[in-house]
């Protein structure tokens, strides 16, 4: 029943509450956000992409919040989700804070890298960034932020760690940060699951997502988190905080203690907020304190 309950969890995207916080969402209030925000299609440089954002009389201020997308998730994931974002959302409304929020997505499995097989790394921070500021006027002295969930956690510290000037605060919400590669031997990959009590096949499954997008172990190292985290040498850190269920059904707990502890000894501000739970469980409400700056 255990497992059967973590992989429902991973299909449906969803999020279980952080400790203490019993807070529900209904479905009437999904309904009226799905009214507050627009969604669409561009194409740059012969690269689709979806994205929602966050209608300007639904804000209050000029923060951006980049929100990606978890396996299987969509650019409106942000708007539609009961138990994690929306919580978020409604705390910040309580406290007052309204930041412009967009979805960006490439399809239900991406990751935002920079080789030749998928070099939509740079295209995002070059390009698709100015033209989402452009449709919602321009950031305008607004701090930009990131929210990653599982996948998009990956992909929320490969974009800050690589272009760590545009950012203020990212949280990674059990973030796909591995100790383990695409490219490990099967002993590498049977004493991970070991350590960290993952299920044997959804490791594979991350895995086999990873080989069909990373070129080689090269490639991997040039992306892996945590590679990047240690050899970072920008002059602008971005504030991390780092929140992941203790059983997490990927392992991912390790990786992402792993990376916030490190990000403290580089004299990042990194917070780690652990929480009992499976994938993807978090602190909702002290990723929404973090995210406005309390």
């Amino acid at each position: 029943m255990k497992i059967f309950s973590c992989i429902l969890l991973l299909l449906c995207v969803s999020v279980s509450s952080g400790a203490n916080e019993p807070d529900e969402v209904s479905q009437d209030e999904v309904s009226i956000e799905r009214q507050k925000y627009t969604c669409g299609t561009e194409k740059l440089q012969g690269v689709k992409f979806n994205f929602c954002y966050r209608n300007q009389e639904a804000t209050n201020n000029n923060d951006i919040v980049y929100f990606f997308h978890g396996l299987n998730g969509s650019e409106d994931t942000w708007f539609t989700q009961c138990l994690g974002t929306l919580m978020i959302q409604r705390w910040w409304q309580f406290k007052g804070y309204k930041p412009r929020i967009v979805g960006i997505s490439f399809g239900p499995s991406w990751l935002l890298v920079n080789n030749k097989r998928f070099p939509i790394l740079p295209l995002f921070a070059k390009g698709i960034i100015p033209l989402m500021e452009k449709k919602m006027g321009g950031l305008n002295g607004g701090r930009r932020h990131i929210i990653g969930q599982s996948m998009g956690g990956f992909n929320g510290a490969e974009i800050a760690l690589q272009y760590p000037e545009m950012f203020s605060r990212v949280a990674l919400l059990c973030p796909a940060i591995t100790a383990v590669g695409p490219y490990s031997s099967n002993q590498e990959i049977d004493n991970y699951i070991y350590r960290t009590h993952a299920i044997p096949k959804l490791v594979r499954k991350m895995l086999s997502i990873s080989r069909s997008i990373f070129l080689n172990q090269k490639d991997w190292e040039n992306h892996d988190p945590i590679r990047l985290l240690k050899n970072f040498k920008g002059k602008k850190k971005p504030k991390f905080y780092v929140s992941i269920g203790l059983w997490d059904s990927y392992g991912f707990q390790e990786g992402a203690e792993e990376f916030s502890a490190l990000a403290s000894a580089m004299d990042f501000f990194s917070s780690w907020v652990p929480v009992p739970g499976p994938h993807c469980n978090f602190n909702r409400r002290a990723t929404a304190n973090f995210i406005m700056g309390d």
